[in-house]
């Protein structure tokens, strides 16, 4: 009971006992003037103010129990629709969980699309048969191929033997893979599993399977099927059919958009090559010398771990780290004697203009800086920023060591030609000072 309604309780009570004693008595008085009949109707009257107040008191306090059972019952109603609006929040929380995973789910898979890294065909159709078996969380059973000279070739599974699968060969026309949709089955008739039925007798109770197919230039190459067991009371939903469409068909993206980078990228090396052959003919010395410092740098660049991506970048890097060149003076570049002062300055400008020829390209402006620095020094006396130590990009210090390498162990008119001995010999010279302590090592452990 709230103290406000005691309070009342207590307010009235106290009112009509004082009204009582101050007018009872005078009314008895009034009404006789008998000590003995006033003794009597003072007795009955202490008994009627017992009884009258305590009815008072009852209604008084039932009135307010009720109240209170209204406020319980009210509050009671409230507390079961919070926790039905929390059951109901709760409920739409991992909706939107699921919704947030396969969002997740097909946003890493379009980074995969957009990524420059190659991806083996088997790899990444195992990385889209994860994500399918996650996403059609009706299915029980599932598996995943390629395709090999038309045969399946099973490389993962869910709910049964990967071994028994790999033991089969199935020719790849007798599912009716489409580059468009999915397949709904119903019939199973065909289905894969059932093609175990006298090895494992628990795969053939499939009553749903989709098909998922991948294609790369209009020709299937591998997929997947979800199935579900006959024992199990679900069915594929609208919902899940739409989500695994969306994986195909961003798998089937995935392939036009690498076919189209490819023929690109094909297009932008010939013309880099271009560049090259160019160059070539305006430096004679630079004739072998690119290629020759490329493949040096690509095995440091593989005995320092480098990924696939940085390993192309510094492929491409050390093939045009002196296409600059293509702007300097033939005079210059060819002169058979010692440069002077002047030229060498001109000839040191090479770098520079290397970084503004490549920084104009979308596709090879990753790389620019890596040409602006191939001259910096491991102690920052090089040029053009005399940046020092780790300041200078990795590749950079890189192709340093293999363009210096390449220089020392070639013949030319000015220069005495090292041997193998004589240039470990000049690197270790100069580790520390010149070069990277880290790719020299690495170098020389690549030439011992």
């Amino acid at each position: 009971m709230k103290s406000k309604e005691s309070l009342k309780i207590v307010i009235y009570y106290t009112l009509f006992s004082s009204l009582w004693i101050l007018f009872s008595d005078k009314l008895l008085f009034i009404l006789t003037q008998d000590l003995s009949l006033l003794h009597i109707l003072g007795n009955f009257k202490g008994f009627f103010f017992i009884i009258l107040t305590a009815f008072i008191l009852f209604e008084m306090i039932k009135k307010s129990y009720s109240k209170i059972e209204n406020l319980n019952e009210q509050l009671q109603k409230t507390i079961i629709e919070s926790q039905n609006n929390q059951n109901l929040c709760m409920e739409k929380n991992l909706e939107l969980n699921k919704i947030n995973n396969t969002m997740g789910d097909y946003f890493n898979l379009s980074l995969k699309m957009l990524s420059p890294i190659e991806y083996k065909d088997e790899l990444f159709i195992l990385e889209i048969f994860k994500i399918g078996f996650r996403v059609a969380q009706e299915s029980d059973f599932g598996s995943a191929f390629i395709v090999k000279n038309n045969k399946l070739k099973f490389i993962d599974s869910r709910g049964f033997s990967l071994e028994e699968l790999q033991e089969m060969s199935e020719d790849i026309n007798l599912y009716k893979f489409s580059e468009q949709n999915i397949i709904l089955n119903k019939n199973c008739e065909l289905d894969i599993q059932k093609k175990l039925k006298n090895k494992n007798a628990s795969l053939t109770q499939v009553k749903e399977s989709l098909y998922v197919g991948v294609f790369k230039n209009e020709k299937i190459i591998g997929g997947f099927n979800l199935d579900i067991s006959k024992n199990s009371s679900k069915h594929y939903s609208r919902e899940t059919i739409n989500k695994i469409q969306v994986i195909q068909q961003l798998s089937n993206g995935f392939y036009k958009i690498k076919k189209s980078s490819d023929y690109k990228m094909m297009l932008q090396k010939d013309i880099v090559q271009s560049f090259i052959t160019a160059l070539e003919f305006h430096d004679h010395y630079t004739k072998g010398h690119s290629e020759s410092v490329a493949s040096y740098s690509v095995k440091i660049g593989n005995s320092l771990d480098l990924d696939e991506k940085q390993l192309d970048d510094l492929y491409w890097a050390a093939v045009m780290h002196d296409i600059g060149k293509i702007i300097i003076p033939s005079e210059i570049l060819n002169k058979k004697g010692k440069l002077s002062g002047s030229e060498y300055k001109i000839i040191k400008e090479h770098s520079q203009m290397g970084y503004k020829i490549v920084s104009q390209s979308d596709t090879l402006k990753d790389i620019s800086e890596c040409i602006l620095y191939h001259h910096e020094r491991w102690d920052g006396k090089g040029y053009p920023k005399g940046l020092k130590e780790d300041e200078i990009p990795l590749l950079s210090q890189i192709i340093s060591v293999a363009d210096s390498w390449h220089a020392m162990t070639s013949e030319r008119v000015y220069k005495k030609q090292l041997t193998t001995e004589e240039g470990v010999g000049e690197l270790l010279k100069n580790r520390g000072t010149q070069f990277s302590p880290v790719v020299v090592d690495a170098f020389i452990k690549i030439i011992a």
